[in-house]
């Protein structure tokens, strides 16, 4: 089958189209024959080792100290059941899915391998495979953070980063709970956010948000720029912040501050069936930057490079 491969940290042009051999379904797990994936910040964070500062290191140890470990990338993946392992009794063979292998990455090919119990869940007729695979990495990140941070109907939220896969989510998710939101994006990306439901927009390059005198109770980072110490007088005296992304020093610093919630989001299958009902519903709209074939991957690597991307980019196999 054909997989990108990256056997080196580098720039896009390291990962590369290969052959490698098809997995096969251990016992409890599904064999997905792969229809779309996406290449998200995620991705090319790891494969140009472009992290927060102070997290190389635990970044080498995670993922390979000289090379990448595993070098097919690729969190989430969008298919059709091709066969399952010894055990397997929520799914069958034809049955469209959605699948997320996290940190253990490889969707990044034609065919991948998720176990049952992990995060997967059934694709709706009603669904194209490219809009369900736009809805995971964010939408599982929005939702893992917002509970967490236990966001509330009536509460004032400003969300940095609105326009990206994971901001794009939040936007309309905090909507939905019923907050006030406030999206924080360029001005080329402020339609967007209005779009998706933000009822105040604030453009970065003119106005610094810790500075308007608002106050609100949640603020999502997604640039790792929001620190604590730079928002806090942004905070209602219950106020939160929900550090998404961000720098070792500074997030070790604000995890002794019980209004800050940092961590690792960890999709589950719960994430996805919300994510896929509320979609059906017409509640959630997938954000897609644009749709490459496979076989154009690194411009796909690149374009995420650019920090110009809106939602998620998704990769398409014939």
């Amino acid at each position: 089958m054909k997989a990108a491969v990256c056997e080196g940290y580098g720039p896009p042009e390291v990962v590369q189209i290969r052959d490698v051999p098809k997995p096969v379904p251990a016992d409890g797990e599904v064999l997905i024959k792969a229809a779309a994936t996406t290449v998200n910040s995620g991705d090319a964070r790891v494969r140009a080792l472009r992290v927060p500062r102070g997290m190389s290191l635990a970044v080498r140890l995670r993922f390979g100290l000289t090379k990448p470990k595993q070098p097919v990338f690729g969190f989430d993946v969008a298919g059709k059941v091709e066969a399952v392992g010894t055990g397997v009794t929520r799914f069958q063979p034809g049955d469209r899915v959605i699948a997320s292998r996290d940190l253990d990455l490889g969707c990044h090919a034609e065919y991948v391998t998720v176990a049952e119990q992990g995060a997967i869940a059934t694709i709706p007729e009603t669904l194209s495979d490219q809009d369900a695979v736009a809805l995971c990495f964010g939408g599982s990140t929005a939702l893992h953070f917002f509970k967490r941070g236990s966001l509330a109907a009536g509460e004032k939220v400003l969300i940095n980063g609105a326009s990206g896969a994971v901001g794009a989510m939040a936007v309309q998710l905090a909507k939905h709970t019923g907050a006030e939101v406030t999206g924080v994006c360029s001005a080329a990306n402020a339609p967007l956010v209005r779009g998706l439901g933000g009822d105040h927009v604030i453009d970065y390059a003119i106005e610094d948000f810790t500075r308007n005198g608002q106050r609100y109770d949640v603020i999502v980072d997604n640039q790792g720029n929001a620190t604590y110490p730079r928002v806090k007088g942004s905070l209602e005296p219950r106020g939160r912040v929900l550090m998404v992304y961000g720098e070792l020093w500074p997030t070790i610093a604000a995890s002794w501050q019980k209004a800050v919630v940092t961590g690792t989001a960890k999709p589950s299958a719960d994430h996805l069936r919300t994510l896929i009902d509320l979609a059906e519903r017409g509640v959630l709209k997938p954000v897609v930057d644009s749709v490459l074939p496979f076989g154009r991957i690194v411009d796909a690597h690149r374009r995420v490079d650019s920090g110009h991307k809106v939602g998620s980019l998704v990769l398409t196999f014939d």
